[in-house]
């Protein structure tokens, strides 16, 4: 087993043309209202994470392209996130902002397609409820959304799985993606089985994709266990439920530092996937983030 696992590890990584970590995020202090939610006395997560420290640790991995999530839900930190990675878009291929705040106002069709004329802006993330939602001014701004090719990151909690359920079925056209398989939280108990109810019916819309990301961070307790075993309920169940093609990678760098370095957490992937072949890594990996993403090619 161990032999076949370093082969289809040796196939992963031949195979691979890049690698494209579709999760990571940058912040400094000095920007408060993007950080709220970090703990001041947090001895790993409360400080600076800019490019320069990024990029070292991309370097180090074999990083070739990124995909930045805006950390916070300030409005004015989408911009920030364009400019601050504006100087390596070779690296930094675009960005998941954030538009929480104005997602159902007459504020966001202005602010989107001024933000759309950048090209490495890809989408939005809708992390939390500020408005009443599912309405008929939420679904106009996801149709606009849809219309203008970008596409949706969803972190379950503000939104359920079933919402996005019904999102996903209203606006077909709209490509949506589950942050870290639907924010799930592990505990080493069996998977809640109306959670994966959910999960199925959600992952039956083919324009819903799932992110294999912070899996160390998936666990309630910490720091959480490294091996294997305890993953593979859910990593079955996203590649039964999506499959090979809806599966796109991420870190979840610098929060996935508070539990692992990030060659560690790559491992952990890598160990996973390895034995299914050269195809499917490199969809994991690189494909499917592009086609998800209508990332822009490098010039």
């Amino acid at each position: 087993m161990f032999a076949l696992f370093l082969t289809g590890l040796a196939m992963a990584v031949q195979g691979e043309e890049e690698l494209i970590d579709c999760h990571v995020h940058l912040w400094t202090l000095q920007r408060p209202a993007g950080v709220t939610w970090i703990k001041k006395d947090d001895p790993v997560l409360y400080r600076d994470f800019l490019p320069a420290a990024h990029e070292a640790t991309a370097k180090a991995n074999g990083v070739t392209g990124v995909v930045i999530v805006q950390a916070g839900q300030s409005l004015p930190d989408n911009q920030w996130n364009l400019d601050v990675t504006a100087h390596n878009p070779t690296l930094y291929r675009g960005l998941v902002g954030n538009l929480s705040e104005v997602i159902g106002t007459e504020k966001f069709a202005p602010l989107f397609r001024e933000l759309s004329k950048d090209r490495r802006y890809l989408g939005y993330r809708l992390s939390g409820r500020y408005q009443e939602t599912l309405t008929d001014a939420f679904f106009r701004d996801l149709e606009l959304t849809a219309e203008l090719g970008k596409s949706v990151d969803f972190l379950a909690g503000g939104y359920s799985l079933k919402d996005i359920d019904v999102i996903a079925k209203r606006v077909p056209r709209l490509r949506i993606i589950l942050d870290h398989f639907g924010n799930l939280r592990l505990d080493e108990k069996p998977l809640d089985p109306a959670w994966v109810a959910d999960f199925r019916a959600l992952a039956k819309h083919p324009n819903v994709y799932c992110k294999v990301s912070a899996l160390f961070g998936r666990f309630v307790k910490q720091p959480a266990p490294r091996e294997l075993a305890v993953y593979r309920p859910i990593l079955d169940l996203a590649f039964e439920c999506f499959g090979e093609d809806r599966l796109v990678f991420g870190s979840d760098w610098p929060v996935s530092e508070a539990t692992a370095d990030y060659a560690a957490l790559l491992a952990l992937t890598r160990e996973y996937f390895a034995p299914k072949g050269p195809v499917v890594n490199d969809k994991l990996f690189h494909r499917n983030a592009v086609k998800f993403y209508a990332i822009p090619p490098v010039k």
